[in-house]
């Protein structure tokens, strides 16, 4: 693509040295035209205008963008896109280009607005974000109870019910097979202490469990 010529600036706001930079950039373009070899402050000119104007021409874009394009970035219908800007005010005006910097803005100024919301924790629980009243504190209350175990066993610091009384009654089945040792080697009256205290120790696990 041919190179287009620095646009002259004339504004009040145009320094001298932006006026000196057009002219060189000028003279450089005109001596690549015809074939010379620009000297370096007119080429480092011509690179800084260039890059001046490509960046003018972005904003331009940025702020004109196809309707079309935006739905393809976004990967919505414009259907969605049309009730996100009727619910939210999501900044999409008739016509068929958007100014993408307005968006940008709109998204940012959103998630500002709403970040207390948007770091609360997840909860798919409804009854949550209701209106605060002393049920509703209570019921927080046993959620959070509830959480706690759950993190709690999956830590390994709390076991199930059933899992606890399953050990236990295996324990109780290897001391009576060692009381049926000592019954032989002791005699009957030492393996009926041992199975009495058993016994006594499994009324109580039966009556923990069953209370808990």
């Amino acid at each position: 693509m041919a190179r287009q010529p620095p646009q002259e600036v004339t504004t009040k706001a145009a320094t001298s040295s932006e006026r000196l930079e057009q002219r060189l950039a000028a003279a450089a373009l005109a001596k690549l035209q015809s074939r010379q070899t620009p000297t370096r402050q007119e080429q480092a000119a011509l690179r800084r205008v260039e890059a001046a104007q490509e960046q003018r021409q972005r904003w331009r874009f940025y702020r004109s963008v196809p309707k079309i394009h935006y739905r393809e970035m976004s990967g919505r219908q414009s259907r969605t896109i049309n009730e996100q800007a009727e619910r939210y005010g999501l900044p999409w005006p008739p016509g068929k280009t958007v100014d993408l910097t307005a968006i940008v803005k709109w998204v940012h100024d959103f998630l500002a607005r709403n970040k207390v919301r948007l770091n609360a924790p997840e909860t798919d629980d409804p009854l949550l974000g209701g209106t605060n009243s002393a049920a509703l504190e209570r019921y927080r209350d046993e959620r959070a109870k509830l959480a706690r175990l759950e993190r709690l066993q999956k830590e390994g610091e709390l076991l199930p019910r059933e899992d606890v009384h399953q050990v236990l009654g295996q324990i109780a089945t290897v001391l009576r097979s060692a009381g049926e040792i000592l019954g032989r080697q002791f005699g009957a009256d030492a393996q009926d202490v041992l199975n009495e205290a058993l016994d006594d120790a499994q009324h109580e696990i039966e009556r923990a469990f069953e209370s808990g």
